[in-house]
């Protein structure tokens, strides 16, 4: 394994590396977890194959200038710029794409802002297939960002309020539990924040990513978890009713988390490795 840290004008992306070949998966992971989580797919490795795994901006070494997002979030043309100077310092002309959650809403966007360079897809309980009100009104409004914010030093009030929806039966039980791992300490709440803003321009055009994925046709493979509360996998069908060829759909025995056993098994099983046969 090889680690680095990348600098681009104002974006840093930490990043492990696994494999020395030039058939490339470009991974991101899911929020609050790190790119040393796709160490779990290097038994699948072929000899001409490498993972490179970026860390998602505001995890570890991956920074943005986060005052600044703010009021104005990374922009397509800032991550795209980045991204390729990236590749071409690695040596990447075209690559696959896997990731994980809110990394899957990253894949999304790359794949959808530069389609000519990705040659298959998997998407692990990928985030953006649907928009959250909460998730907009936090990070898109003023006034949402600024009661986040408050709510960084002063979380009490919010979780009075979870806790009476807990009791009401109207919050489901896994979001309850979500909401208190995530918020339960102040660098937690403040890396919501960061994280959030920073990405708050990241959401796929699903009926583009159809129209792409008819010129440049390439394999798709989404994964889900049965037991998901957080991304359902009844979702699927938002992203897939846009592709005029069948996408291979996988729902696993689990819940959110997918990074075990599990999923590498039904990989194998499936045959969704770029390369397996």
């Amino acid at each position: 394994m090889k680690e680095g840290i990348f600098t681009y004008q104002q974006l840093s992306l930490y990043h492990l590396e696994w494999g020395t070949g030039n058939d490339v998966i470009l991974c991101f992971h899911g929020f609050g977890r790190t790119s040393a989580d796709f160490e779990l797919f290097t038994p699948l490795l072929q000899t001409n194959q490498r993972i490179i795994a970026i860390n998602l901006l505001a995890h570890g070494a991956s920074q943005f200038d986060v005052s600044r997002a703010y009021i104005n979030a990374l922009q397509p043309k800032e991550w795209l710029d980045c991204l390729k100077a990236f590749l071409d310092e690695k040596g990447v002309q075209k690559f696959h794409l896997m990731g994980y959650s809110m990394g899957g809403r990253v894949a999304l966007c790359t794949w959808e802002w530069m389609p000519e360079r990705v040659k298959s897809a998997i998407l692990l309980a990928p985030d953006g297939l649907k928009k959250s009100l909460l998730y907009q009104f936090a990070s898109g409004t003023r006034i949402g960002r600024a009661i986040y914010r408050s709510c960084i030093e002063n979380p009490n009030w919010l979780f009075s309020i979870a806790n009476q929806l807990h009791r009401l039966k109207i919050l489901h039980p896994k979001l309850f539990r979500f909401l208190h791992v995530h918020l339960d300490t102040r660098s937690k709440r403040q890396q919501v924040y960061d994280a959030w803003l920073a990405y708050r321009a990241f959401f796929p055009n699903l009926a583009r990513l159809g129209q792409i994925h008819s010129i440049h046709s390439i394999p798709v493979f989404l994964l889900f978890g049965k037991n998901d509360s957080i991304i359902r996998p009844d979702l699927a069908t938002r992203l897939t009713s846009r592709f005029k060829t069948p996408v291979k759909i996988i729902i696993l025995p689990s819940g959110h988390r997918l990074f075990h056993q599990i999923t590498l098994d039904a990989m194998i099983d499936e045959k969704i490795w770029p390369g397996q046969s």
